[in-house]
């Protein structure tokens, strides 16, 4: 019988050693999960697109936007004319008393509402 007793305690005492020993392995895997989640956040912008957005806030972004739109459009107007120079003349030309309607247009537009930012007294004034 006291072998039986031996073996008893033995084993109350190995499974009160587990789990004496099995929170401080929880504690040091989470405090190890914790260092990992602190890393800085990865950026995942290709050299392409981050060179695109560097390009586009230049100042050489808006004549070559704008160039490469004229070219666009003009070759869009000569594949729609087939090469008829005359139809190609009357699209382009379409094409351009709309543009300069448009930026007419948008010329009164923004200067009306710059003159009325203007006459308004400002706040911070006495």
């Amino acid at each position: 019988m006291a072998n039986t007793s031996k073996s008893g305690r033995s084993r109350s005492s190995s499974s009160s050693r587990g789990s004496k020993k099995s929170p401080s392995k929880s504690s040091s895997r989470s405090n190890t999960s914790r260092k990992t989640t602190k890393s800085a956040p990865v950026q995942n912008d290709s050299s392409l697109e981050s060179g695109f957005k560097k390009f586009a806030s230049s100042k050489a972004a808006t004549p070559v936007i704008f160039i490469a739109a004229v070219l666009l459009i003009t070759g869009i107007d000569l594949l729609v004319s087939w090469n008829k120079f005359e139809l190609f003349f009357k699209i382009l030309g379409v094409e351009i008393l709309i543009a300069v309607v448009v930026w007419i247009v948008m010329t009164l537009v923004f200067s009306r509402q710059s003159t009325k930012d203007s006459n308004e007294p400002l706040e911070d004034e006495v």
